[in-house]
């Protein structure tokens, strides 16, 4: 008879993950060894069980994909199915990229018993393959870090910058963002600021900094590879014989260290912002995987920045998923014109439906014009955003378009332009409490200083 294969359930419905063990207690194929109702001592136990399969349901502490990634470095050996309801299945293509499994609630035991027969094979095709190295020798090396919080600490940011449209003028943003926040101090000294290119195929902020683009993301993927080809051939392994799935695994055992991201960045010298650009070649773009992804995001999460600003590609490929899922703040930047407000409109729908926290997301309209096809009320009615929430808005300015053919950032223009004073006011609310005003202290200004909202709405 074939080996039963062990089950850990993680579930914080209690009642939901009774009911599912109930109807497992008679499965030739399943056995539960363990199970966890929450985060706490899940690492411990799921050590001490040892199991094949970890099924996760609802787990309001933590995102899932970067749960099931994070208990991966640590015990690479493990399946992971996703237990969506129906209000979350929007996330399967999202989790199936993540090589997780995605069954819907509630649960059913043949279905459960028929993906534990494949536990060996990813969700998406070619065969899983054992990592080359024991589970115990990844346990012991792994960082075992807690999942991403919710609520992250006060000192950092993580900030990711998204828009499902092109050129709707995020990168511009981004690049103010960083430039704003690099001018910025705590206790005293400068902040230190990273901004990060995601658009890996046509990321432009080198090229609206005047920077060279070389050292790049790529160079940095280069370093990684290196270091994966010496664990293959210390297991004497060929690296070209290596499959994708098995390069995953080897990436577990990589340990980086937070202090060597800047042998990859270019300094800008008027702000000494730091800049992580996209690759020279676009053709460089398609070397760069998942676990490259995953590697560089863990890192920089530990390194000393005080913030990380992301800019992504209007896409949902795996770099913008990622950098979404690490985000701690996101910014949705958007038009005032039809098919930019049907797009952010769509992917809020998509994360609110996933239950992604409401409050780490802020939508921020570019290039409002005095008369515009709907008023910045109806936006927000059209958004169903909570009477709390604020709608962030740039005004169109001619000195934008100047700034973006220059290279010069819009923030070290002398003298005041609504738009910079716009981008500052965002830039005090995504920022931690030490930058700038405080959220409360930036709505009561930013009130006083509304006349040029006043006359949009004209």
């Amino acid at each position: 008879m074939k080996e039963m294969k062990k089950l850990f359930i993680l579930e914080e419905d209690q009642l939901a993950a009774a009911e599912l063990k109930q109807r497992l207690a008679s499965s030739q194929w399943i056995k539960v060894c363990g199970e966890a109702s929450g985060m706490e001592g899940v690492w411990s136990t799921i050590q001490a069980a040892q199991p094949d399969i970890v099924l996760i349901g609802s787990v309001k502490s933590a995102e899932i994909g970067v749960l099931c990634q994070q208990i991966r470095l640590c015990f690479p050996h493990i399946a992971f199915i996703a237990a969506c309801s129906a209000r979350e299945l929007h996330w399967e293509p999202f989790f199936r990229n993540l090589g997780i499994w995605v069954l819907t609630k509630p649960v059913d035991v043949a279905q459960l018993e028929m993906v534990a027969g494949q536990a060996g094979m990813t969700p998406f095709g070619p065969p899983f393959h054992q990592p080359p190295f024991s589970p115990a020798f990844a346990v012991a090396e792994a960082r075992q870090e807690k999942p991403y919080p919710v609520r992250s600490p006060e000192e950092k940011r993580l900030i990711t910058i998204y828009g499902p449209k092109g050129g709707v003028g995020k990168t511009f943003l981004s690049r103010e963002l960083a430039v704003y926040f690099a001018g910025q101090k705590k206790e005293g000294r400068p902040l230190n600021v990273l901004a990060v290119d995601f658009n890996l195929d046509l990321g432009t902020i080198a090229t609206s900094l005047n920077l060279p683009r070389s050292p790049n993301l790529y160079t940095w993927v280069q370093a990684i590879d290196e270091q994966l080809n010496e664990l293959a051939v210390r297991e004497g392994r060929d690296p070209a014989t290596v499959t994708h799935e098995e390069w995953q695994e080897y990436s577990m055992a990589v340990r980086l260290s937070p202090q060597d991201v800047s042998k990859y960045v270019v300094v800008h010298q008027e702000t000494s912002l730091h800049v992580l650009t996209s690759p020279r070649d676009i053709r460089q773009s398609f070397e760069i995987k998942d676990y490259h992804l995953y590697i560089m995001l863990e890192t920089l999460k530990q390194s000393h920045y005080d913030i990380v600003l992301i800019d992504t590609a209007p896409d949902t490929t795996d770099a913008t998923i990622q950098a979404l899922f690490f985000a701690q703040r996101v910014v949705m930047v958007g038009n005032p014109v039809v098919d930019a407000i049907e797009n952010i409109q769509r992917m809020l729908k998509l994360l609110r439906e996933a239950e992604y926290p409401e409050e780490r997301i802020h939508i921020c309209l570019n290039r409002l014009q005095r008369r515009e096809m709907f008023t910045v009320e109806e936006i927000r009615g059209y958004f169903q955003l909570h009477p709390s929430r604020t709608l962030y808005t740039i005004p169109d300015d001619p000195e934008v378009k100047r700034s973006i053919n220059t290279g010069v950032p819009l923030m070290l223009y002398p003298g005041r332009s609504a738009a910079k004073e716009a981008i500052e006011t965002l830039g005090k609310v995504l920022g931690p409490s030490f930058v700038g005003e405080s959220a409360a202290a930036v709505q009561t200004a930013s009130k006083k200083r509304s006349s040029w909202l006043r006359w949009l709405r004209k």
